[in-house]
C-alpha cells in the first residue's frame, strides 16, 4: 500500500507541477530586460514553406505583398517541398517571390535549402496557410536590436474565437511569455518565428525545426524570446489527434540532438524548461493512468481517495459534454501514441496537408 501511495504522489505531483507549479516557478526566476526599437528595420528574408497549398498560396502571397515593411529590405522565398498541385504555378504570378523548387524531403530540409540562398541578416520562417497582421514583421524584428537575442517567436492566433485549440493556446502563451522573460523559450511557432542568419544551425531532416532550432541557437549563447504583438492568423486545425501525434513524435525524435544541452550542470542547459514544459507533458497520459490506477486501489480503505477517484472519473466523463476537456484527452491520447511510435523507432520527415 505504501508503494501505491508513492506512485500516486509521484504521478499526481508531476501532473500538478507541469500544469500549474512550473508557471509560478518561472515567475520567481530573475527576469531579463530586453531592448526593443520600433525603428530598427534590418534586411530580412521571409521563407515560406509549402507543400500542396494551392488553396491558400494566393492569400498568403497577397498578404505578404501588403505587409508594412520596406520592400527593398525584404526578400521572399517560397520553399516548395515537391508539391504535386498548382502551388508553384500560382506562386509564379508574383514577381517578388523567389521560388525554390525541391524534391520531396520535408519541411526541415526545405528550410535548410532556402537558408542557403537567403541574402539577409534576419530569417523569418512561415507556413503557407496563415496570414500576418500588417505590422507583424516590424514587431518581430524590433527585438533583434538587442544583441543577446538569437530567436524571436511570434504569436499564432486562430480564426475561431471559441475554438478548443484557442483555449489550449492561451495556456501555452502564458507559459511562453514566462519562459521568454528568462530568454529560454523552448520551441518556437512554425507559423511565425525569426532567427539571426549567422546563428542559424542546419538541422537534421528528421528533426522538427521550430522546436530544435531555438534550442540550438540558445546553446550558442543567444537568448530566445516571445513577441506577442507579432501575430499570424490561421484557421483552427481540422484534425487534432494525428497532427499532435506527428508533432510530438518529431519532437521526441529530435531529442537525441540535444542530449548535451539537457545536462543540468552545463552552461546554457535547457534542463529545467525542457523537462518541465515538454518532457513531463508528453508523458502525461501515462502519469494520468498511474494516478487513476493507484487511486482505485487506495480508495478501498480511504474515504479521501474515494473522493479523489470520483473527481478523476467525473473529469474524464465530462469530456463527453465539454470540448475543452475532450481536447485535453485527445492531446494526451496523441502523446501516448507518439511515445509508442517513438519507442518502435518510427519517424516522420514529410508532412501532408489536411485542409
Amino acid at each position: 500500500m505504501n508503494f501505491l501511495l508513492f506512485i500516486f504522489l509521484i504521478s499526481g505531483g508531476l501532473i500538478i507541477y507541469t500544469s500549474v507549479i512550473y508557471y509560478f516557478i518561472l515567475r520567481v526566476f530573475k527576469q531579463n530586460n530586453y531592448e526593443k526599437n520600433e525603428k530598427f528595420l534590418p534586411e530580412i528574408t521571409l521563407i515560406i514553406s509549402a507543400y500542396n497549398e494551392e488553396k491558400c498560396i494566393d492569400t498568403k502571397l497577397q498578404n505578404t505583398q501588403t505587409l508594412d515593411y520596406p520592400h527593398e529590405k525584404l526578400q521572399v522565398i517560397l520553399a516548395d517541398d515537391g508539391s504535386t498541385d498548382k502551388t508553384v504555378e500560382l506562386a509564379k504570378r508574383y514577381k517578388f517571390v523567389e521560388i525554390l523548387e525541391l524534391d520531396r524531403g520535408g519541411k526541415t530540409n526545405a528550410q535548410n535549402e532556402a537558408v542557403k540562398i537567403a541574402k539577409n541578416e534576419i530569417l523569418v520562417f512561415s507556413d503557407a496557410n496563415n496570414v500576418y497582421k500588417k505590422d507583424a514583421l516590424k514587431k518581430l524584428v524590433r527585438n533583434f536590436v538587442d544583441d543577446r537575442i538569437g530567436v524571436v517567436c511570434g504569436e499564432l492566433q486562430y480564426n475561431h474565437k471559441h475554438s478548443k485549440e484557442n483555449t489550449y493556446w492561451r495556456y501555452e502563451v502564458a507559459i511562453k511569455k514566462a519562459e521568454s522573460k528568462n530568454g529560454w523559450l523552448i520551441g518556437a511557432n512554425g507559423s511565425i518565428y525569426a532567427v539571426r542568419k549567422n546563428a542559424y544551425v542546419t538541422l537534421p531532416v528528421d528533426s522538427i525545426s521550430d522546436h530544435l532550432e531555438p534550442i540550438k541557437v540558445y546553446g550558442q549563447g543567444l537568448d530566445v524570446v516571445y513577441e506577442p504583438e507579432a501575430i499570424a492568423i490561421e484557421d483552427a486545425p481540422m484534425e487534432v489527434l494525428s497532427r499532435k501525434r506527428r508533432i510530438i513524435l518529431r519532437s521526441l525524435v529530435s531529442m537525441k540532438y540535444i542530449t548535451d544541452q539537457l545536462n543540468p550542470f552545463k552552461q546554457r542547459s535547457i534542463f529545467i524548461p525542457y523537462v518541465s514544459h515538454k518532457l513531463i507533458r508528453w508523458f502525461l497520459p501515462f502519469l494520468m493512468l498511474l494516478c487513476l490506477l493507484s487511486t482505485i486501489y487506495l480508495s478501498i480503505d480511504s474515504d479521501v481517495f474515494k473522493l479523489l477517484l470520483i473527481i478523476q472519473i467525473l473529469f474524464y466523463i465530462s469530456g463527453i459534454f465539454f470540448s475543452g476537456v475532450r481536447y485535453i484527452i485527445i492531446v494526451n491520447v496523441a502523446s501516448a501514441l507518439a511515445i509508442m511510435d517513438w519507442t518502435l523507432g518510427k519517424k516522420q520527415t514529410i508532412w501532408n496537408v489536411a485542409r
